[in-house]
């Protein structure tokens, strides 16, 4: 059984959430439910790890099993992050943003609020859901074994970077906090009608703003895919950045959480050069 350097990341974050659990078990309802849980992720992460080269179906979960249990683990969240610490600090981030752009960057940003850019927008925020896949399944077709195994340790650990954040700072965004927006509804046609509140109705936790993990992963992703086709690169920059935008237009972040998710986004991808450099 030979573990690579995107292993220690999963498997490590299963641990840390176990240990997580623990420590807050009296806090956390149906705590041994969630151990369970991340105890049986790490049994079928090594069984798959230790049957990679039993046949072309273990050689594809043996890199694309972080994104199959990545599904479990972001759920779990929904039951650990409101009860290890159940305050929102929104107030933080709000104060932060009003600092630095005077006031609240969705009302700035809300020129854009027209049919049609609304629905543009809406779908530019949800290609962060395939966005880090496309690269893998890429640098999978492609042979590129090496920048496929740095992609996968950067990847994730750019996800579990923002899961800590969203215990630490747990907030809700600019969509739940400002009343005001109430009178501000968002303006739009059939696909932000539509994808909007499915992805509402989808999300079991709710404070998972800070930092903008839609950010972090998506230029994580377009500075990776610069390194392994500067072609492609440039096709999804356009995509990237309408969906940097659309996370403060459709008032799901602070612009503090972009800025944030901007500069993890650039410190894990080097990180992750020097590393597999080295």
């Amino acid at each position: 059984m030979k573990f690579k350097l995107f292993d220690y990341v999963n498997i490590g974050y299963y641990f840390l959430s176990i240990l997580i659990v623990l420590f807050f078990y009296m806090a956390i309802p149906n705590p041994n439910f969630l151990i369970a849980i991340y105890l049986t992720l790490i049994i079928f992460s090594a069984y798959i790890i230790k049957n990679e080269n039993k046949n072309r179906y273990f050689l594809f979960l043996r890199y694309f099993y972080p994104f199959i249990f990545l599904l479990f683990v972001f759920e779990s969240l929904g039951f650990i992050v409101p009860f290890i610490n159940p305050h929102n600090k929104d107030y933080i981030l709000v104060h932060a943003d009003r600092f630095l752009f005077g006031k609240d960057l969705c009302l700035i940003l809300n020129f854009l609020n027209v049919r049609g850019i609304t629905d543009y927008l809406q779908l530019s925020y949800i290609t962060y859901y395939f966005l880090p896949l496309f690269l893998v399944i890429y640098l999978y077709k492609k042979h590129q074994t090496k920048l496929l195994n740095q992609s996968l340790f950067a990847v994730f650990l750019g996800y579990y970077v923002s899961y800590l954040g969203y215990m630490a700072i747990p907030a809700v965004g600019p969509r739940y906090t400002f009343a005001y927006l109430s009178k501000m509804p968002l303006h739009g046609w059939y696909i932000y009608n539509t994808i909007h509140p499915m992805l509402n109705a989808l999300e079991d936790i709710k404070q998972d703003c800070f930092p903008s993990g839609h950010v972090e992963l998506s230029l994580l992703t377009l500075l990776l895919f610069k390194d392994a086709n500067r072609k492609i690169s440039l096709i999804i920059l356009p995509i990237v950045l309408s969906l940097i935008l659309s996370t403060v237009a459709l008032r799901y972040h602070y612009g503090t959480d972009v800025i944030f998710g901007i500069l993890i986004a650039f410190l894990i991808y080097y990180f992750s050069k020097f590393i597999y450099k080295n």
